[in-house]
């Protein structure tokens, strides 16, 4: 996979000012994948500049223009969607399976539902008072900063970029250190399709230097950051003396609740997958689950059978279900939070000792964990990794306080066959996303974002559109004289 990766500044596929390198490790083998640039805040600052040049030009570009490059930018994606597989499997982990089956041809779907979803936005007409016209508009907000995680690295930067960029906002996006690969790829394809200098910027680099670079700088209208919770809120204290908004999309601890009706089979196989695709780590997957006790220990015995079935292994094999975690810190902080949990009484259900051949690599095998106390660690906070905890409870009525009891509020979903139960269940939890008799379906047409420490903003929808614009209020008068409170006394 040898390949001269390049930044994107200014139109210009370049080096870093300062020459800096960093290398983007295999976690199957930690191997070394590639060398890619390592910016500084030089680069950030030279990248601001251009899309501040650019603002003028871009937001002025008709909008069908617009649309139409980022159609350009998704044929490109679609044409190199075997090259862009094998580096989305090599860079996280992620298996052939999933890379090639949802991460490139979602990044298609979301620039794709944006060049079409964007071309029909419209403001508001106001009817306040009959002497005159009164209407909103939607404004790019200008230069915004994106910094974007290596969970789903292609498809997540997509997923920030599109909506910008068909706004009429220039960008300066920075994907996550650990799995650049296919963003800088994207950055090829951006220079291919003919996006005006500036509109576009991508700079690698640390989180530390050029991540706050990016949040720090003045130029900076906006940030949309997707990551973890101590991240985000590390953001939001920068963001803070200049008021800048940021829209953050942080960590997750979902809930999955199967209540004494729901159907076993669905249920199950649910569980499974979601738990489990991409090795957990997903910030909508669950990783505590409420049974109530009905139908407890059946939906245990088929939970913990169906997750002993999954393929763990060489993440490059078609047959592989579940890949390593993204690098080896991320195997070390599941190991210890699974540890401690046995060490305060949790019972282990299913923790398979890991396979010599993946020993050298970041693989968690999947973990499924007997729970009684809904204050552990365990069942509080994000692990980002194939570990579960399960709890029994008794009345559905106990599950609300349960689930809502968790500084996070991203998603839930509630399985059972009675859909009134369920939906007044969903209506009492404090999630972004709850789903009934599913869990993970998500489309670039519904929204996506949590509540509480999970963060505050939409991806995807119609709604995502607010989070790239401003509502500017025009007031137009159409009688000859303003009328106020004064007009008698102050009338020449």
């Amino acid at each position: 996979m040898s390949h001269d990766y390049k930044i994107l500044i200014d139109g210009k596929l370049t080096k870093p000012v300062k020459g800096g390198t960093m290398d983007v490790i295999n976690p199957h083998d930690n191997s070394v994948v590639a060398t890619v640039p390592r910016c500084t805040a030089e680069d950030v600052a030279a990248a601001v500049e251009a899309a501040t040049r650019a603002k003028a030009v871009w937001r002025n570009t008709y909008i069908g223009e617009r649309a139409e490059l980022l159609f350009k930018i998704a044929a490109l994606i679609r044409e190199n969607q075997d090259e862009l597989i094998a580096l989305e499997t090599a860079q996280y982990g992620g298996p052939v399976m999933k890379t090639s089956r949802f991460d490139i041809p979602s990044a298609v779907g979301e620039f794709e539902f944006m060049a079409g979803l964007g071309r029909a936005h419209t403001g508001l007409t106001i009817s306040a008072d009959p002497t005159a016209r009164v209407m909103t508009f939607k404004e790019p907000l200008g230069v915004v900063g994106l910094i974007t995680p290596w969970n789903f690295p292609l498809v997540t930067a997509v997923s920030k970029l599109a909506p910008a960029l068909i706004m009429g906002n220039t960008v300066v996006l920075k994907p996550a250190s650990c799995a650049p690969l296919t963003v800088l790829k994207m950055a090829e394809y951006i220079v291919q399709a003919g996006v005006p200098a500036g509109v576009v910027n991508i700079l690698t680099g640390p989180g530390n230097e050029v991540g706050e670079a990016i949040v720090t700088h003045p130029g900076i209208d906006k940030i949309n950051f997707t990551g973890d919770s101590h991240v985000g809120k590390r953001i939001m204290s920068l963001a803070a003396p200049r008021v800048m908004p940021v829209a953050s999309e942080l960590g997750g601890k979902n809930a999955f609740i199967v209540l004494d009706d729901a159907n076993l089979d669905a249920a199950v196989e649910g569980a499974t997958y979601s738990a489990f695709f991409n090795s957990g780590q997903n910030c909508g997957s669950p990783s505590r689950f409420y049974v109530q006790e009905g139908i407890y220990d059946e939906f245990v015995k088929r939970f913990v059978a169906a997750a002993s079935k999954i393929t763990v292994g060489d993440p490059t094999d078609p047959e592989t279900m579940m890949g390593p975690l993204a690098y080896m810190k991320c195997r070390e902080t599941a190991e210890k939070f699974v540890g401690e949990a046995i060490r305060e009484g949790a019972k282990v259900l299913l923790r398979e000792p890991l396979p010599k051949e993946l020993e050298g690599g970041a693989y968690v095998m999947p973990t499924i964990l007997e729970m009684y106390d809904n204050k552990a660690h365990y069942m509080q906070e994000e692990i980002f990794a194939p570990c579960v905890g399960v709890m029994k409870v008794k009345l559905p009525e106990d599950i609300a306080a349960l689930v809502n009891d968790c500084h996070y509020g991203l998603s839930s979903s509630v399985w059972s066959s009675d859909y009134r139960k369920a939906w007044l269940l969903c209506e009492q939890l404090k999630v972004g996303t709850t789903w009934i008799n599913q869990h993970l379906a998500i489309v670039p047409e519904t929204p996506w974002g949590g509540q509480k420490e999970s963060g505050w903003t939409k991806e995807n929808s119609v709604l995502v559109l607010e989070e790239y614009t401003y509502h500017k209020h025009m007031w137009m008068n159409m009688d000859d004289t303003p009328h106020t409170f004064w007009e008698e006394q102050i009338r020449l």
